[in-house]
């Protein structure tokens, strides 16, 4: 009895060790987005994740540009951690809720937050990609 007790802890102990840790996932150790691979028709869209909103993306692509990508460009969306989220012919919403914790801004940007990041990366807008 007692060794079966004992075996049951070490495999319950194993079993919470194993799997992805926050140690290792970078959003949720710093204030930085995940890493986001939008594929479009025609251009691809690669960087962080700075805002979910309805209807479209707020990235910082790795070539340090604010662009807005309206979700309905999307034809697939891949997010560092979490896989490929987005997919074409399929409804976004159920995405946009499990990746919007992700983004370095879940709680969306105010004007003036937006304006300040903008400045900051030489924008006076956004940079709209379809």
């Amino acid at each position: 009895m007692r060794g079966s007790i004992v075996l049951s802890g070490v495999l319950l102990f194993a079993a919470c060790y194993h799997g992805p840790s926050i140690y290792k996932f970078g959003p949720v150790q710093g204030a930085e987005g995940v890493d986001t691979d939008l594929h479009l028709r025609k251009t691809r869209v690669q960087g962080e994740l700075l805002e979910v909103q309805d209807t479209a993306l707020i990235v910082l692509t790795d070539s340090n540009k604010v662009v807005l990508v309206p979700l309905r460009g999307i034809e697939a969306g891949v997010f560092d951690k979490l896989g490929q989220l987005i997919t074409e012919g399929v409804s976004p919403q159920s995405a946009l809720v499990k990746v919007r914790p992700f983004s370095r801004f879940p709680a969306g940007l105010t004007l003036e937050l937006r304006a300040r990041l903008l400045a900051a990366y030489g924008q006076t807008e956004l940079e709209v990609v379809r």
